[in-house]
């Protein structure tokens, strides 16, 4: 690790002369453009004993350290140029990505090239240079989960022998690096119709939680749909269901106990017909539905008319919990 020595200009008690600082960078970068890594580094050292934040040694000794392989103090460094501001700003950063993907920190190498993008700070022709790294660190990332992840385990035929709450652990302990790696025996559990309904609504919120774009086709209960995961409804922000949560706080407010017990069933459901938000139904129509099947519980009905739909789709919701559960 390299240390900060405070006293510019002075080692010891020996003064150190501006021309001795201008000639150690010289030779360091001398040394840079020959490949020498090894003297320039230690020449950039010197440079930055005396003064720890000249931008131009600090740039140039983080490259030797990532060249020599010494990533995790590269990185170290890299932050230190970005806090007081790169001579060159495009090409720490490219730096600074490269070695956060050498340190397997994807997820911060993807954000900062998102960043870069989104911001349009990237002159045209340094665009498509950002967008392959991006791509080479998706490429990495996918195949270090890969490494970790028993890939078998989710194959459709493997999975789908499992207990549901087996189905439902087994993708809760997948690591979100591995989402994009394994998509595609995701999806088919997904489009699988024996596979838990509750781990394909995990699956689904992972998808959209981790920006994964793709096509999927969900099937639960009467609902069938054909979904872009990147425009799936927000599982945490959704218009619909903020409507029919308010109405249902307004219309027993007077009665919290029953409250309760509704929003419990209400929510449950919430997760099983995921992405489905009762897309046929009124949102009036769904709050009611739910006041009357409580009502049933208390007063002892338990079967509905042909034309209560939304009624019966509560009541094998919850039949369905029963018998996962049971």
């Amino acid at each position: 690790m390299r240390k900060k020595y405070r006293e510019l200009k002075r080692k010891g008690n020996v003064i150190v002369f501006p021309t001795t600082v201008n000639r150690l960078l010289s030779e360091g970068m001398t040394f840079l453009k020959e490949e020498q890594y090894e003297d320039a580094r230690d020449c950039l050292y010197q440079v930055l004993s005396y003064e720890p934040d000249h931008a131009a040694a600090l740039g140039g000794y983080a490259y030797c350290l990532y060249e020599l392989g010494e990533f995790v103090e590269a990185l170290e460094v890299c932050r230190e140029l970005l806090q007081i501001g790169p001579i060159h700003y495009l090409e720490t950063m490219e730096l600074y990505i490269s070695i956060l993907m050498q340190v397997r920190e994807f997820e911060e190498a993807e954000k900062m090239i998102e960043v870069l993008i989104e911001e349009k700070v990237l002159p045209e022709e340094r665009l498509e240079q950002f967008h392959q790294l991006r791509e080479l660190n998706e490429r990495i990332a996918a195949n270090v989960a890969t490494e970790k992840v028993d890939a078998s385990l989710y194959a459709i035929e493997n999975f789908l022998v499992l207990h549901p709450s087996e189905q439902e652990q087994l993708i809760l302990a997948l690591p979100t690096t591995s989402y994009q790696a394994l998509k595609k025996k995701l999806l088919a559990i997904i489009e699988h119709p024996e596979a838990d309904l509750l781990t394909k609504t995990y699956i689904l919120f992972m998808l959209f939680q981790e920006k994964i774009e793709a096509q999927v086709k969900v099937q639960k209960f009467h609902y069938t749909g054909v979904f872009k995961t990147e425009s799936l409804p927000d599982p945490l922000n959704n218009k619909r269901i903020r409507q029919m949560t308010n109405l249902l706080e307004d219309s027993l407010a007077k009665d919290p106990t029953r409250l309760e017990l509704v929003k419990e069933l209400f929510e449950r459901h919430i997760y099983l017909l995921y992405p489905f938000v009762w897309d046929d139904f009124k949102v009036e129509e769904v709050v009611q539905a739910y006041m009357d099947y409580t009502e049933g519980l208390f007063n002892g009905k338990t079967s509905f008319n042909e034309d209560e739909k939304l009624l019966e789709l509560i009541q094998q919701a919850e039949l369905w919990f029963e018998m996962r559960n049971g």
